[in-house]
């Protein structure tokens, strides 16, 4: 995913199930955390189009979405998402 950083909004989307090495080649511009029951996909997207994109393909693995945030441009860390407490 191309762009500059001030231009780019950064999602958090959270999956039911561990599924970080079924997704880690396909979603390669994200990062892919999974603990605990749930993954954790952290990505930085242009515009809707790239983020409906990304989501287009979790649904090609008929995983199940339990959220979807978007975040300040500064937050990017999966491992405090997957921390302590869950």
């Amino acid at each position: 995913m191309s762009g500059t950083d001030s231009h780019r909004r950064r999602y958090r989307i959270i999956l039911r199930g561990e599924c970080q090495q079924m997704l880690a080649g396909a979603l390669e511009e994200a990062a892919v955390e999974s603990g605990h029951g749930w993954t954790c996909i952290m990505a930085s997207v242009r515009d809707e189009s790239e983020l409906y994109g990304l989501l287009d393909r979790i649904q090609e693995f008929a995983l199940h979405i339990v959220s979807l945030n978007e975040l300040g441009s500064d937050v990017f860390r999966p491992q405090a998402v997957l921390g302590n407490g869950w």
